[in-house]
């Protein structure tokens, strides 16, 4: 059978033929760069004759991995392909299983997630005598991840300490350290380690990086526009000699700055390989064209892109809807109703629509008039299944089991379900693990030689110990589910939640339990026959991995609600996007940055290429905020869409009988005119000119040195006296005041 290149247009039959060198495809919203890049594998297996352990796949999420796998399994007929497909996370976890002995790791170290690394960092600011009132353990874990991302060592720190400003940058090289030594000692890993790690194994042992680049013959990269400088490193490394390195991308889609993704990777492509050659997909086939013309209006105003010219040959489509409701209140109820003539009128299912919003705490009011109107709903990024306390509890319990240097874990179930073995006496054995330099498991086991503790709370930890040393003994013998299962029967977690709950919420527990048991045995099916090793370390490693949008079944008849940047990758035949106000679209603290305010409106571009069919826009013209109703006025990004692409509709309720007379064309124009007052705001202010010196309330003393467009989203980059600061700014919220020249 011949390649089946009939089912790719001709920019993505030439993007899939171009096999060796530096390649760039850049690849619009909707205009099928995943099947380009799963054909582009297909064709160099099958018509190349490359072998696929030749072949890495970087992926932006598990759940596309898995599905890249089976679509390539299919165009080569063939049930498995031993491909390297996964997250950079899961593919730097994979390198780690294999040079764990090289890092001073053993192969079965535990991932910790956020939670087990702010425990964590409680333990260590205790060792450093460090008050968690004034270094709060939450907001150390996020400052130490953003400095990993920038692939930044403790030692680079100390070079800064003469530049401190806060209490906290002046002890994060000593935290830095003392966290690392911590992780290490417990054989875990978190996940910016699972990045740096590699690299540092590449930079101390050439021979293992050398490993990985002669293994590797092609390498591809999705979504490089969020790639950060970790990533963009080990990427560079690995294709050094060959240089066959395909990166698939679309600057407009770069959303995630706000925790260390960089843009520039993706604008700065062909200063890295001048020789590259670029492939722009720009037909889009997911959204009716008066959807992308408006997302298209939107984005072109950013400053910061290649460009592309998006198209479709599908139809116009209906127009977009733009609603203007009272309050919040207002607004959800438009949406319910809205969801009500979609199914009722175009025969909709729940699982057809998707209501999208900036931030996870703008559902709660959605939320409750879905239920009040019976509608079925699902919150991705809510509680997530790995998240419940049962099951978070029995992971602990087989974390231990196969990595007994884990002491978060230990912790976490030494005394659950209860048995008597308090803190004071964990706090003996962690004296004791401490001098004698060997984990709290390790400790346990030498209980005897503790004399502080008294001998029946020797008996408890002893029964503990055996328990764990048990079931470590029959990871051998017992299948992994088998093991679970057992185990959390031995343990006491299957009494303790039939015990301690009522009937309801005991059998909704337990049956997450036996959920954990069914996900264990699939994931051991799945990978029978996979280069991966099926066992219970590497199941651990995946469920340690997985984003909001893994875990997510869209085969369940309800309603989606999502954030903005969780929607990325998706699509659905009717999209809402609610909250369109200033200060949540575009959040305000971006609002006085160039780069952060084209961030949030290339976020609103990606909610925007959701939609296929309808996309309904809506806000509310009050907010409460901390009890109290507040005046807000609609987002700037809303103006930037042709009023020909949009319907108004009004929902201000006036009071009494003035409601009647205001009629259909009245409550049309008010929002009309809220648009046409801002196009007519004069734009010609001589106060801003380069050179001319400013003040700024946060940023102090400046002068502009750059101006870019006109009128109030002028960019006007400054900079500060102090630390020679460069800021860019725009005119509309910059609060710059002129100083005497």
């Amino acid at each position: 059978m011949s390649f089946p290149f009939n089912d790719l247009n001709e920019i993505q039959q030439q993007a899939v033929k171009a096999v060796n060198g530096p390649i760039l495809i850049l690849a619009g919203a909707g205009s099928g760069k995943t099947r380009t890049l799963t054909y582009r594998i297909a064709y160099l297996i099958k018509e190349k004759k490359v072998l696929p352990s030749q072949i890495l796949a970087v992926t932006f999420t598990n759940k596309a991995a898995n599905e890249m796998k089976s679509r390539i399994a299919q165009l080569l007929n063939s049930a498995v392909v031993p491909l390297w497909i996964g997250t950079f996370h899961s593919v730097c976890a994979r390198i780690l299983r294999i040079e764990a002995e090289h890092a001073g790791y053993t192969r079965n170290f535990t991932i910790y997630d956020v939670d087990d690394q702010v425990r964590a960092l409680k333990k260590v600011l205790s060792s450093l005598g460090m008050s968690q009132q004034q270094f709060p353990p939450r907001l150390v874990q996020s400052r130490l991840s953003r400095i990993k991302n920038q692939f930044i060592y403790p030692e680079d720190l100390d070079q800064t300490i003469d530049e401190a400003v806060t209490d906290l940058e002046r002890m994060m090289p000593n935290i830095y350290r003392a966290y690392q030594k911590y992780l290490k000692e417990s054989n875990a890993f978190d996940f910016d380690d699972l990045l740096m790690k590699p690299l540092e194994l590449f930079d101390q042992f050439p021979d293992i990086k050398q490993k990985y680049a002669d293994k590797f013959k092609y390498v591809m990269i999705d979504e490089y526009q969020d790639t950060n400088r970790v990533q963009y490193l080990f990427a560079q490394k690995i294709t050094n000699g060959h240089k066959n390195i395909c990166v698939v991308g679309d600057e407009d889609q770069s959303i995630y700055g706000w925790r260390g993704a960089d843009i520039n990777n993706i604008l700065n492509f062909h200063k890295d390989y001048p020789e590259a050659q670029t492939f722009k997909l720009e037909e889009n086939y997911r959204s009716d064209r008066n959807i992308l013309d408006a997302a298209n209006s939107v984005v072109k105003n950013n400053l910061f892109r290649i460009g592309k010219n998006l198209w479709t040959a599908k139809e116009t489509g209906d127009k977009i809807i733009l609603y203007s409701a009272g309050d919040e209140v207002g607004e959800a109820k438009f949406i319910v109703e809205q969801i009500h003539e979609e199914m009722y009128n175009k025969k909709r299912s729940f699982n057809e629509m998707a209501i999208l919003y900036r931030t996870n705490a703008q559902s709660r009011i959605i939320e409750d008039a879905l239920r009040r109107n019976a509608i079925s709903y699902t919150v991705v990024g809510g509680t997530k299944f790995y998240d419940r306390k049962e099951i978070k509890d029995l992971l602990a319990y087989l974390k231990l089991i196969v990595n007994p240097a884990d002491n978060i874990s230990l912790k976490r179930i030494i005394n659950f379900p209860l048995r008597g073995i308090g803190e004071t006496t964990v706090g003996k054995i962690e004296k004791f693990s401490e001098i004698e330099n060997i984990t709290l498991f390790a400790a346990m086991q030498r209980i005897e030689e503790i004399a502080s503790i008294s001998p029946a709370m020797k008996s408890r930890v002893v029964e503990f110990v055996q328990l764990i040393q048990k079931f470590i003994e029959l990871r051998g013998e017992l299948s992994a589910e088998e093991l679970a299962s057992t185990l959390a029967s031995e343990s006491g977690l299957i009494h303790h939640y039939k015990s301690e709950y009522d009937h309801y919420e005991s059998e909704t527990r337990i049956g997450n339990i036996k959920e954990l048991f069914n996900s264990i045995k699939q994931f051991m099916d799945e990978h029978s026959k996979d280069e991966v090793d099926a066992n219970l370390a590497t199941y651990l490693e995946e469920v340690s991995l997985l984003t909001d949008v893994d875990t997510w079944n869209s085969d369940t008849n309800s309603v989606t609600l999502m954030t903005l940047h969780a929607a990325k990758g998706l699509e659905f035949p009717v999209v809402f996007i609610a909250g369109m106000v200033n200060g949540l679209i575009p959040l305000e603290r971006t609002m006085e940055n160039v780069d952060e305010l084209e961030e949030e409106r290339r976020l609103l571009y990606v909610g925007m290429t959701r939609a296929q069919k309808n996309l309904y826009l809506s806000y509310a013209n009050r907010l409460r905020r901390y009890g109290n109703p507040m005046e807000v006025s609609p987002s700037l990004f809303l103006r930037e869409i042709p009023n020909e692409l949009m319907i108004y509709k009004n929902g201000l309720q006036a009071a009494g009988k003035g409601r009647k007379k205001r009629g259909k064309n009245a409550r049309r124009s008010a929002v009309k005119s809220y648009f046409s007052s801002l196009e007519s705001q004069d734009t010609d202010d001589v106060f801003y000119k380069v050179g001319q010196p400013v003040y700024h309330a946060t940023f102090g003393k400046g002068k502009i040195v750059r101006l870019e467009g006109s009128g109030d989203s002028m960019k006007i980059t400054v900079q500060f006296q102090e630390n020679k600061l460069i800021k860019k700014l725009v005119k509309q919220y910059a609060n710059l005041s002129a100083l005497e020249e």
